[in-house]
């Protein structure tokens, strides 16, 4: 089994971005997962699960923050992504559940954790997504459009992902509620 943990954008944006997606077909990237940032990758998220009432301690004391999806990038010419504008609470959330979980070095390389995290919301990707990089170009033309203005979203909750098999689809195992708000 493997996990990961996530922050799912509203329905409404959810859905125009999945319709988007799969608006072109060699675009493999909505059926792998739903829309989300990765706020934490697999690296030390053991199967045991012994580590779930800490992360739910952990994310249970962070603030709710705001994310603003604005502009397009990329990593070269493989994956076109949102990209989330600067948020000190996504930024903090994530260097504490990487404290948390503590992944070797390698781990963190590997997947970007830490100094080297670069939140993003993947539109389509060329290596493992199925698309050419022409697509991309295609796609990165009418993203522009399309999401020109995405609302703001303030973040509520996290969601952890777990996937049964190495070939298998990631799928929602929990929603983690940040801190309540005295209203």
């Amino acid at each position: 089994m493997k996990f990961f943990i996530g922050i799912v954008p509203p329905l409404a944006t959810k859905e125009k971005i999945l319709k988007f997606q799969k608006s072109f077909p060699s675009n493999k990237v909505p059926y792998f997962n739903e829309p989300h940032i990765t706020l934490k990758a697999p690296s030390g998220l053991p199967e045991d699960k012994a580590w779930l009432a800490p992360l739910t301690t952990l994310v249970g004391s962070h603030t709710p923050f705001e994310i603003k999806l604005e502009g397009l990038d990329g990593f070269d010419n493989r994956v076109l992504f949102l990209n989330p504008i600067f948020s000190e609470g996504l930024m903090d959330l994530h260097n504490k559940l990487v404290t948390l979980f503590n992944p070797n070095a390698e781990a963190r390389e590997k997947f970007f954790e830490g100094p080297l995290y670069h939140p993003h919301l993947t539109l389509g990707e060329a290596t493992w997504g199925g698309m050419k990089e022409e697509e991309l170009k295609t796609m990165r033309k009418r993203a522009e459009i399309e999401f020109d203005t995405v609302p703001s979203f303030l973040v509520t909750f996290v969601r952890l992902y777990q996937k049964d098999t190495n070939d298998g689809l990631y799928q929602k195992l929990l929603d983690i509620p940040l801190k309540k708000e005295n209203l």
